[in-house]
């Protein structure tokens, strides 16, 4: 479970570049829910074009995959052989 998005809720001084740090990831499942109008449909057809296109053998790739939203739907949907779903993000993080 995520935190509530408060991250923004107060006036900033000086406006400097955003970045998807640790504080974000936190409330990230909160704030994009909000932001993105039909989010939670959007990923759940993520799934079912997964579903309907993906072919067996083949690689899936979710790039800039963030939390992995869109990937988990690719992979509760793809039940093909030999598919490999591989999700790649840029954000600095520890691991």
């Amino acid at each position: 479970m995520s935190d509530r998005d408060t991250l923004f809720s107060a006036p900033i001084a000086s406006l400097g570049d955003w970045t998807f740090d640790e504080r974000v990831a936190e409330v990230f499942p909160d704030m994009i829910q909000r932001s993105v109008p039909g989010y939670s449909n959007i990923i759940s057809m993520i799934g079912m074009l997964a579903e309907r296109f993906v072919q067996p053998g083949t690689q899936v790739y979710d790039l800039g995959c963030s939390l992995g939203a869109a990937t988990l739907s690719v992979r509760r949907n793809v039940h093909h052989e030999g598919c490999r779903i591989i999700a790649v993000d840029n954000s600095p993080g520890d691991g």
